[in-house]
């Protein structure tokens, strides 16, 4: 028996083909490249410290996160008109394709890290992959936010600034409240991954409203 899916998730699924050549993938490709360069210095057989591996992942996590932002630069929105598909749909849409190839980047870094650490390391990849869940969430709302106020790239680098003013801002917290710990596991590991935790749906909540069609 043939399932037919309903007229908008049908239309959503064409547009993925069309979008995929419309993103703009450079700045994800960059970042792909220099994130392979850093995990690449670990030559086979030699063991990476785990505090080394816990700044590495984490800077990948950041600028994939900028870089996924540039997906949601579209050069044509403002000649679309009343277009069939809803805007949020093609937002969604430009976030989830960028933004799932961001993530499945840093995986890829994270699996070969795992393998270049010593053996029997703490290196949780659920505490890790919140904090490269948080700030590639406020690079995406940033940039929602950003492409409604101006055209082109511009937008995207408004929001690379936010989301690495954001990162700076917390590096630069006192040691009590500080939300990089550079241990995994170790001293306030556990409550500053509360807090990465309870923030997480902060920036996704954002980026809906951001991303909604506001003409009726």
């Amino acid at each position: 028996m043939l399932v037919t899916l309903p007229a908008r998730p049908r239309v959503a699924l064409l547009l993925v083909r069309p979008l995929v050549r419309a993103i703009d993938w450079g700045p994800l490709a960059v970042v792909a490249a220099f994130a392979a360069g850093l995990v690449g210095l670990v030559e086979h057989g030699e063991t990476l410290p785990g505090g080394d591996a816990l700044v590495l992942m984490r800077i990948c996590g950041t600028l994939l996160g900028a870089a996924a932002a540039f997906g949601l630069v579209d050069a044509m929105s403002a000649d679309l008109g009343a277009a069939a598909v809803p805007r949020w749909v093609r937002q969604a849409l430009r976030c989830l394709l960028p933004g799932g190839a961001a993530v499945a980047i840093w995986l890829a870094a994270f699996a070969y890290v795992l393998t270049r650490l010593p053996e029997g390391a703490l290196f949780p990849v659920g505490d890790l992959l919140i904090e490269m869940g948080v700030c590639l969430g406020i690079a995406l709302a940033a940039a929602a936010t950003a492409v409604r106020l101006a055209p082109g790239r511009q937008a995207a680098m408004a929001a690379v600034v936010v989301q690495l003013a954001m990162v700076l801002g917390t590096i630069l917290l006192p040691q009590q409240v500080r939300l990089w710990p550079p241990t995994c596991g170790f001293g306030y590991w556990d409550q500053a991954h509360l807090f990465w935790l309870a923030m997480l749906p902060l920036p996704y909540l954002w980026l809906v409203l951001a991303g909604r069609d506001l003409r009726r």
